[in-house]
């Protein structure tokens, strides 16, 4: 279809939305007033307008594109079944988030994209859940699944900076179907205006961007983006010492992937013109490891990390070595034998 029609049909579908939504709900397309504006009115016709317009935010959002070319997953990390650490001793193996609140949360994660609450725990008063596709643990075979922990925090303000970009997942709905159930569980659409996508972005109740492309993945969760200054540093640290190995050619003009051989997450990398700011939604990396002090010693030389703490998690007593480079991205390596005991 030749661009020119291809604009005109965004265009069109863009002031359909706009004529749709109330005035007082376009600031967004997702707004969660609108979804229930017509709750106490349960008739099928404003069913069907609510679905309607999901469909239209949808088809605006990506571009009016047909999510069915998936990218293809690099070589470099695999999409097998782990059982142990891999080859390379390393396993990136779930995310931190703080949130503000944590129902909302897991309404988003676990009922709009299809997560599970695998474990939970409470110390001192505060309860942090871990949502996945399967089980963690590396010592079953088919497992091994990448998870995210779920903390809430209280802090008077929430934002994401530019550090942490965006999280990548693989599913086999149909975005329209997805969007639906997204959006009537404290998600909003993410709009990308007149440009083609292979993906469709929600936001999470706390502003994390999700893309989701259509396809089939053995672990859903394929891939965590960030923001970078400078992408040669980035290499140098990552590879040098944080023992990741690069995984595209040509890395040094606006992209730089990054991951431990055999493992399952690809970390990616885009260059930023602004300095990098922190965010206060994502904290920092899991990665399971038999060296988690050694790999504190190896941070602590370097001149792009810092060491924040070396020794046992209080209450829980897993042995850690919790770092963060200058980029304000996090990494705590975690020791392997330490890790599976807490999913006993």
């Amino acid at each position: 279809m030749p661009y020119h029609v291809k604009t005109f049909i965004a265009v069109f579908a863009l002031l359909s939305v706009i004529a749709f939504v109330p005035f007082t709900n376009r600031k967004s397309l997702t707004s969660s007033k609108f979804l229930k504006m017509t709750t106490d009115d349960s008739t099928t016709a404003n069913f069907n307008d609510r679905r309607n317009w999901i469909e239209n935010s949808i088809k605006t959002a990506s571009g009016i594109v047909t999510l069915t070319n998936v990218v293809p997953v690099n070589a470099a990390y695999s999409d097998n079944s782990v059982e142990g650490l891999p080859t390379s001793g390393f396993y990136i193996q779930h995310a931190v988030l703080n949130v503000n609140n944590l129902e909302s949360n897991i309404k988003f994660w676990c009922d709009g994209l299809g997560m599970e609450i695998i474990r939970e725990r409470t110390i001192n008063g505060s309860r942090t859940v871990f949502l996945s596709y399967g089980k963690e643990t590396l010592q079953e075979k088919n497992q091994g699944y990448f998870s995210l922990e779920l903390s809430q925090k209280k802090k008077t303000e929430y934002g994401m900076g530019n550090s942490f970009k965006f999280l990548t997942l693989t599913l086999p709905e149909k975005p329209i179907k997805l969007g639906l159930r997204v959006t009537e569980n404290f998600g909003q659409i993410v709009p990308h205006w007149f440009l083609e996508k292979n993906f469709v972005e929600f936001s999470s109740p706390d502003g994390v961007s999700v893309r989701v492309k259509q396809g089939n993945k053995r672990d859903p969760i394929t891939s965590l983006t960030f923001g970078s200054k400078n992408l040669q540093k980035t290499k140098e640290y990552y590879a040098n010492v944080l023992k990741m190995k690069q995984l595209n050619k040509n890395p040094f003009e606006k992209r730089l992937d990054m991951g431990y051989e055999g493992g399952n997450i690809q970390l990616s990398f885009l260059k930023e013109t602004s300095d990098i700011t922190p965010g206060v939604i994502f904290n920092k990396l899991a990665v399971v490891t038999n060296n988690a002090y050694e790999m504190g010693d190896l941070v602590k030389q370097s001149d792009f990390g810092k060491v924040l703490f070396v020794g046992e998690v209080p209450n829980i007593g897993t042995k850690v070595a919790n770092t963060i480079d200058k980029d304000f991205h996090g990494t705590v390596f975690v020791d392997y034998d330490d890790f599976e005991k807490e999913l006993v």
